[in-house]
């Protein structure tokens, strides 16, 4: 690893759905600690694919195989429920998607807007099996 790099935070509710989300986007964040900043991006988009699937999966796990087969977007617009994961991941999945297209549609966005959104997104799905978890331990 470079000198520069450092471990990116991941919560640890995302840790526990996604391991799969934490090794690829812990491997954007080092090509992208490396000046490799070309395939940093198709990295965070594919990490970001992984934390949305999982976590639906998480939600609906009688729908593995429809998850794992349908594209993102599909996904995010027919299983994420929770208004602040979906627009935020939606938002993240454009800007991956322009990370690994020739034509950029978002040409005032780079991968920095697209860090901040995964991690929007992160906390976003952070919250909401926070919330589950302690609404389900806390009924009367």
């Amino acid at each position: 690893m470079p000198l520069n790099y450092k471990d990116p935070y991941i919560p640890q509710e995302v840790l526990e759905i996604s391991s799969g989300f934490e090794a690829i986007f812990k491997q954007a964040t080092a090509a992208e600690s490396y000046g490799l900043d070309e395939i940093a991006g198709v990295g965070y988009r594919k990490a970001l694919e992984f934390l949305i699937k999982d976590y639906c999966i998480h939600k609906n796990p009688d729908s593995v195989e429809a998850i794992k087969s349908s594209f993102l977007g599909t996904v995010i617009r027919d299983n994420v429920d929770d208004a602040n994961v979906k627009m935020c991941a939606e938002r993240a999945t454009w800007l991956g998607n322009d990370e690994t297209h020739y034509v950029r549609k978002w040409e005032d966005k780079d991968i920095n807007d697209l860090k901040v959104l995964i991690e929007l997104t992160c906390g976003w799905v952070r919250n909401n099996i926070l919330t589950e978890k302690y609404i389900a331990d806390m009924e009367r």
